[in-house]
């Protein structure tokens, strides 16, 4: 059984997630690990260093620092300086084939000079048998490897005589700490490689799962929000259908005493206002229906194909009074036509053209209240934008708007059932409502409905 099993639940992935997983671990690899432990070895290698200067200048019996161990020295800390620079860190493995360069230069040269003992290069194969963890490449370790085994036979034939140049490089490879590092730089580079990997694969499958889980929990608090507004939806349905037995019965008899009024009306001015009175109290009769039609799951009516510019201008007519003072713009081409159901439309554009009216008005920029109503096309559907130039919604408030009995007015009268409605009201026409504001600038909503209502 193996230690980890990372690489064993890459190899279940699909292609395309493995392909994910061996980008990751090359940017992890090349950008990350490999630098941090070139750093970690120049370290170690010019800490090592600076005690054995110290060993020679606390030893009186040893000879003193010459200016070349100083030099020795300062090459190595200017490599560390020059590992500190981007190009030079993304250039992995080159440091190493330099700080090895350096070491095995002056190793062998002080190789040469004492007569091929081993003492001068010990430290060299010290640090080669960390070049396998410090790459994490056999190709690489064995490139070293094949350069010291050159350095070595060169600096031995100029170290002593060619009669004992077989024996001496026989003794010095075949030495136990030398051997030693020779075997464990390959074998390092292939263990630790694949222990890295499982560790990367781990960490990767990790992330994978903590993002799909995050896209999980995201997914859990759209639908804990979509069954709240669907209560919410459904409480308001309750209320609707008490608000039609409680307001239909006195509406209708108020209807039926205008209807008696008008037919005996004989003042021409009186008739006009109780008709205009009349297709209010229908307007009433129509929104409380629509509280139960529309807050119902399915629609029992069909859609009616219906142009949309002069329901746009029987709802400004509805909302003349609120639109006194402001500029509306109709920018509707005549012969638009979309498939709803007029009444609940209408019922949506009074609403919101209320709302921009209030917005205008309550705006404190000494500015022309401005109102444009324009549609067009996206994809599928036909979007019907209604804009104002009024305060604006802060973005805190935009999600809340559609919730039922939330409202950003403080009057009394204002039970923040509007936008609520239109949501409900869009919904059945199979559309939905865009919301976006800037505060103290303009508010912009915008209704989709689609064009292809089978």
């Amino acid at each position: 059984m193996s230690l980890l099993s990372g690489m064993a639940q890459i190899r279940q992935l699909s292609a395309d997630r493995q392909h994910r997983f061996e980008r990751f671990y090359s940017f992890q690899t090349r950008f990350r690990i490999l630098p941090l432990f070139a750093d970690v070895s120049l370290l170690l290698t010019i800490v090592g260093t600076l005690l054995f200067l110290l060993a020679i200048w606390l030893d009186p019996a040893a000879p003193a620092v010459t200016a070349m161990h100083l030099f020795y020295t300062g090459v190595l800390v200017a490599l560390l300086g020059a590992h500190s620079l981007k190009p030079v860190r993304r250039a992995s493995p080159l440091i190493v084939y330099l700080v090895f360069l350096h070491i095995a230069v002056f190793g062998y040269l002080s190789y040469i000079k004492s007569g091929a003992a081993l003492a001068p290069i010990v430290g060299l194969y010290f640090f080669i048998s960390t070049v396998g963890i410090i790459t994490l490449s056999m190709k690489h370790t064995f490139i070293i490897l094949l350069i010291n085994l050159c350095m070595l036979t060169v600096s031995t034939t100029l170290a002593v005589p060619e009669a004992e140049l077989s024996s001496t490089l026989f003794g010095i490879l075949f030495n136990w700490l030398v051997l030693m590092c020779i075997v464990g730089a390959p074998l390092s580079a292939f263990f630790f490689r694949r222990f890295l990997r499982d560790m990367l694969a781990l960490q990767f499958l990790l992330k994978d799962r903590n993002r799909m889980l995050s896209r999980t929990l995201q997914t859990l608090q759209l639908t804990e929000d979509r069954l709240a507004q669907e209560q919410k939806h459904q409480a308001l349905s309750l209320m609707a259908k008490g608000l039609l037995h409680e307001i239909m019965n006195p509406l209708n008899c108020a209807s039926q005493a205008v209807d008696f009024a008008t037919a005996v009306s004989t003042d021409p001015a009186v008739t006009e206002a109780l008709g205009d009175a009349s297709l209010h109290q229908k307007r009433i009769a129509d929104i409380v229906s629509d509280l139960i039609d529309f807050s119902r799951p399915a629609q029992e009516n069909h859609l009616e194909q219906t142009e949309l510019r002069p329901l746009t201008e029987t709802a400004l007519r509805f909302c003349q009074s609120q639109l006194r003072d402001i500029d509306v713009k109709v920018m509707i081409p005549v012969g638009t036509s979309i498939a709803c159901h007029p009444s609940a439309l209408m019922q949506v554009f009074v609403n919101l053209l209320m709302n921009a009216a209030s917005a205008v008005r309550q705006n404190q920029r000494q500015v022309q209240g401005r109102i444009e109503i324009s549609t067009f096309h996206k994809g599928d559907c036909l979007a019907i934008s209604i804009r104002d130039n009024g305060r604006g919604i802060p973005p805190a408030d935009i999600k809340r708007l559609t919730d039922p009995f939330y409202s950003t007015s403080d009057a009394p009268e204002n039970l923040g059932l509007g936008l609520s409605i239109c949501q409900t009201i869009m919904r059945h026409h199979r559309g939905r409502m865009d919301i976006r504001s800037e505060p103290g600038a303009w508010t912009e909503i915008t209704l989709f409905l689609p064009l292809n209502t089978r």
